[in-house]
């Protein structure tokens, strides 16, 4: 092999050449074949001088966010004394190109400043040579989750670690990772996070069982049947983390009416109960004394409530980011580069998600 060239492909699917097939499991390739268009999928193939396929990398990343996730790394069978030498060469030029791929970049689509390598550790755990060389392209291993969704299980098949580079600074203030195991926890799995980066202890490092039940524990007590509210979540927050806060939790809401609403229109009871639990919540933070401010709150002032040390959780749309149109809690807990670093306890399994997408996700302020 005189040269290795890098080209690369962005596709509506992802797509790795057939050439480097052989010899994959079938649980391997099926990484290249979910559906992922909306996490626009750009296929990085290698090939030698004479045009043979050496090897392909894929990756995705949510749109209106800052980071590219590696999903794999696929390296064909090379010839001659110095194979190893040959594989470990591709693998990293392939590497190297996804670092520095500014293809695609618009509005919807920043560039990047931070690229996750998702190590699938039952299908393609990385070899010692691979670990190093990561590390001396500017990758480090990024802290263990806790047991929760798949990908964070010790054991399971989609079981996956991160490896992360970014471009400038990285965050120093990130909770530990929880992802939340029912459709209606985000509230409750935020605010553990937000808790856990005080020093709650609250999670189990090893019992999914136990973090489970901390998690359904916390949601029941926060909750608005099936959703968390602001008021409601400050109150919980209040007295879980009573020892833990240097002061009162703090709500900005940008209506004087019941919210999450939405769902139970032209059902007055329904309304009228989950109105009446909101009544309720506002009568614990009052005699809390927790601090309600009824207005809209800038993205330029969240940025600047985070760069001031605090944590913030964010009642969001997830429409632009996974195109569901679901009220979500998120949790911000540090600034990078004009970036929010944004801990989301949701990971999209139809199109490959995993705990890598969402434990660090840097969000623009555009986006």
């Amino acid at each position: 092999m005189n040269s290795v060239a890098v080209s690369s492909w962005t596709l509506h699917e992802a797509q790795l050449p057939v050439e480097l097939e052989a010899g994959l499991s079938a649980e391997r390739l099926a990484l290249w074949q979910v559906e992922r268009e909306l996490w626009t999928p750009r296929t990085f193939v290698a090939s030698s001088s004479n045009g043979e396929f050496m090897g392909a990398a894929l990756t995705v990343g949510r749109p209106h966010t800052a980071y590219r996730k590696i999903v794999d790394v696929v390296v064909g069978e090379q010839t001659g004394q110095d194979e190893s030498h040959v594989s470990l060469a591709v693998w990293s030029a392939l590497i190297n190109a996804a670092l520095h791929d500014t293809s695609g970049e618009d509005a919807s689509h920043p560039a990047h400043i931070a690229v996750h390598f998702e190590e699938h550790l039952k299908l393609a755990p990385l070899s010692p040579r691979h670990q190093t060389q990561l590390e001396v392209m500017g990758f480090l291993p990024a802290a263990t989750p806790v047991p929760s969704i798949p990908s964070t299980r010790d054991g399971d098949p989609g079981q996956v670690a991160a490896w992360s580079w970014w471009r400038n600074d990285q965050p120093t203030r990130l909770a530990p990772y929880y992802g939340q195991t029912t459709e209606v926890t985000c509230g409750a799995v935020a605010s553990l996070m937000a808790l856990e980066l005080l020093g709650a202890a609250s999670f189990d490092p090893a019992s999914l069982a136990e973090n489970r039940a901390t998690e359904i524990a916390f949601w029941r007590k926060a909750t608005n049947l099936p959703a968390c509210e602001p008021v409601a979540l400050a109150v919980e927050i209040a007295k879980s983390g009573a020892s833990l806060l240097s002061g009162l939790p703090r709500v900005i809401l940008s209506t004087e009416d019941p919210v999450l609403l939405e769902e139970f229109t032209g059902d007055e009871a329904e309304i009228a109960l989950r109105t009446d639990l909101q009544q309720e919540s506002l009568r614990q933070a009052e005699a809390l004394g927790i601090p309600i401010e009824r207005r809209w709150i800038k993205v330029e002032e969240i940025c600047e409530i985070v760069r001031g040390g605090a944590q913030v959780l964010l009642l969001i749309d997830l429409t632009e980011l996974i195109a569901d149109p679901t009220p979500h809690w998120v949790l911000a807990s540090d600034v990078v580069d004009n970036c929010l670093i944004v801990s989301d306890p949701w990971v999209h399994y139809p199109n490959g998600e995993t705990w890598v997408d969402t434990f660090a996700l840097p969000i623009p302020l555009a986006g």
